[in-house]
């Protein structure tokens, strides 16, 4: 089957604000030249960043650690794409970060749920 998005997915690092001997970790996602990108929340000395490869040099067991969180990302990313791939729906970029992240699932308030209860369970009797 042939498909005309392509997806890449990259690890980059920019230096912190407040520590320029570390550097934030972020991952950028690319559907069709669009382009999304995520924090992940973790940190790196700059001496133990592989710019080359895009992940720790695995120099010990943390940066080993760090490099299989890594990959964690990035698989949780791919079944993203596969499951918008799967639901037919349009795949970019922001609608993957979206869904990693969970702003796609639509949130009810516990009046919203009453109000559709009330008006589902009209004509239901009880026995």
């Amino acid at each position: 089957m042939r498909t005309d998005s392509t997806l890449g997915i990259n690890f980059f690092v920019r230096k912190k604000r407040n520590d320029p001997s570390k550097y934030d970790i972020y991952v950028r996602i690319t559907v069709k030249k669009e382009r999304a990108e995520i924090s992940i929340k973790r940190d790196i000395p700059v001496c133990n960043w592989d710019k080359i490869r895009g992940k720790a040099f695995p120099i010990n067991r943390i940066m080993e650690d760090l490099n299989a969180y890594l990959d964690t990302v990035y698989g949780e990313i791919l079944n993203v794409h596969r499951e918008l791939h799967m639901e037919r729906a349009l795949i970019t970029a922001k609608l993957i970060k979206a869904r990693y992240v969970g702003e796609d699932e639509v949130n009810h308030t516990l009046l919203e749920l009453f109000e559709y209860h009330n008006t589902n369970m009209v004509n239901t009797k009880l026995i």
